[in-house]
């Protein structure tokens, strides 16, 4: 057996896969029970580039399918010349995977980080439902389905048509979508109480003595039989700076929150006040922080997760954007998550490889996520290189229906709850770039993010000066040289030069000076007023 095959045969049986949350069994109270665990489930995956008859059953004989390794294109391309049609059709996948003996009487859950453009789930010949959207995570819960003792199968119908019901599509997009399961699929196994999600929140960082808000969202709490209790630590790297701990009420309050999850969720906010010693998050110290947060009933240890932050005061004014209150000048680019042969489906590595280019080699200190949230190991590379981030939904130019704008405000929330712990991102995306104005819809959004997160400014990608101004941040897309002067506060220039003088780099020296040039020439214009906050080109 080579190395190969037996990476295919030992992934499909995942007791030996896990990763923290917690390691299966470590330190989870007296019955070794796995309190919190992910297990990647990245390879072992058949495909199908069309839907099978069967497909979805438990029985069904997948060995004539290909295998293949998640992050997956559904269609490897040529490096130019095609047409987007190629991978505009539905596929399968299907794994195959047993689930470990000790997460009996636990809760198991599949997450996916992202699969283009809607994905319907099945486990066992089950229908579990259908998610819209190809750049939020989603995840669904595989319990009441699952044989414990012997082999399960998941099976996805991948939709990667231009559906018009799902943004960013129903009209024309200047973007390739590509398809397929392109970022990391994991089970999250977790008792029946545990925690759903945290958000920390740094306050009075300038002050020399800054506090931090930990925001703890728990599922399930009412239904604990014992008191519950959240312990949090405050870890520079592995060394413990503070301590908190408190006792949950008796029953546990229900949250009026709108972070949390709907329906039985509860979140608590403990809160480590006086810090000394802190370092800030800056562009060129990057000092991050951890929370690691335990939930116990009694003297056993539920469920334990952690977080990674930073400390930084990050604000548009009237007088530019102030990070740590020192005035900034933003000078970025926009960047896409698409790479030859394989569209989206890069891993991990290459994505944090274009956040070092962004930042140590062409010198951004922002980068622009068009047109869509983008992958988790690039925001965490962000973070590690002090590159700014201005993350935005899905979308271009097209507003649909009431449903579809349902689904938009829907990536709005999930956006944020999945990446509001990242100190680079100092900015929301709450408009459809370029898009026309629509009150009703952008008060929505503007209001979601901030009810979300009081703790960011949002902004919303325009074209013409007179749009409505919903946002904290007037972002605009000015292709004009020279640019339009500011006529708002907080004014960021988006898009300039781009389509109104393409080049390639087989283009004559000529031409790509004059690139150069214009570039240039923008850059000077945005450094000498101080209303323009910076601008990405």
């Amino acid at each position: 057996m080579d190395r190969r095959d037996f990476i295919r045969t030992t992934s499909t049986l995942l007791a030996g896969a896990s990763l923290a949350r917690r390691a299966l069994g470590e330190a989870a109270g007296t019955n070794g029970a796995p309190g919190g665990m992910i297990l990647p489930i990245n390879r072992g995956w058949r495909f199908s580039p069309k839907p099978v008859e069967g497909g979805h059953e438990k029985d069904f004989d997948d060995s004539s399918l290909e295998r293949v390794v998640i992050p997956h294109t559904n269609k490897r391309l040529p490096w130019h010349g095609f047409d987007e049609k190629e991978y505009d059709f539905v596929s399968l996948y299907r794994r195959r995977f047993k689930v470990p003996s000790r997460a009996k009487g636990y809760r198991v859950f599949v997450d996916f980080e992202g699969v283009m453009t809607a994905a319907t789930l099945y486990v066992n010949g089950v229908r579990l439902g259908e998610y819209k959207g190809g750049y939020t995570p989603f995840s669904f819960e595989l319990t009441p389905h699952l044989d414990w003792k012997g082999e399960n199968v998941l099976a996805v119908d991948v939709d990667s048509t231009e559906r018009p019901d799902i943004p960013p599509f129903g009209y024309e997009i200047d973007y390739l979508t590509f398809g397929g399961i392109y970022r990391e699929v994991s089970l999250r196994v977790v008792p029946e109480t545990y925690i759903e999600n945290i958000f920390v929140r740094p306050k009075n960082v300038l002050s020399g003595k800054p506090s931090v808000d930990i925001e703890c969202f728990l599922e399930n709490a009412k239904n604990s039989k014992k008191p519950l209790v959240i312990e949090i630590e405050l870890l520079d790297g592995n060394q413990t700076i503070a301590k908190v701990s408190e006792k949950l009420p008796t029953p546990p309050r229900k949250t009026t929150n709108p972070a949390a999850e709907a329906g039985t969720s509860s979140s608590y906010v403990l809160s480590l006040n006086n810090l000394a010693g802190i370092k800030v998050w800056d562009l060129k110290e990057r000092n991050l922080y951890s929370v690691r947060v335990r939930l116990l009933a009694g003297a056993q240890v539920l469920d334990e997760d952690s977080r990674r932050f930073g400390f930084r005061q990050a604000e548009f004014t009237d007088h530019g954007f102030e990070l740590n209150g020192k005035v900034i000048k933003l000078r970025g680019l926009d960047r896409h998550q698409t790479f030859p042969y394989v569209g989206q489906a890069m891993p991990g590595r290459v994505q944090r490889r274009d956040a070092n280019i962004l930042r140590n080699k062409l010198y951004c200190n922002i980068v622009r996520t068009s047109h869509y949230p983008q992958s988790k190991h690039f925001l965490d590379a962000c973070d590690e290189f002090g590159l700014l981030v201005l993350e935005e939904i899905p979308g271009w130019q097209h507003i649909g229906d009431e449903a579809w704008k349902e689904i938009s405000v829907d990536n709005v929330r999930r956006m944020i709850r999945r990446d509001w712990n990242h100190p680079s991102i100092i900015l929301w995306g709450v408009r459809i770039n370029e898009s026309k104005d629509d009150h009703d819809f952008y008060t929505r959004t503007n209001a979601a993010a901030h009810q979300l997160d009081p703790t960011r400014q949002t902004g919303g990608i325009r074209y013409f000066q007179e749009s409505e101004f919903l946002e904290d941040v007037f972002t605009m897309n000015d292709f004009g040289f020279p640019l339009k002067p500011p006529n708002h506060p907080r004014y960021l220039n988006t898009e300039f030069v781009g389509h109104t003088y393409p080049t390639k780099t087989i283009d004559n020296v000529e031409r790509l000076t004059e690139h150069t040039l214009r570039h240039a020439r923008i850059h000077d214009q945005l450094a000498s007023n101080p209303q323009y906050a910076g601008g990405i080109g």
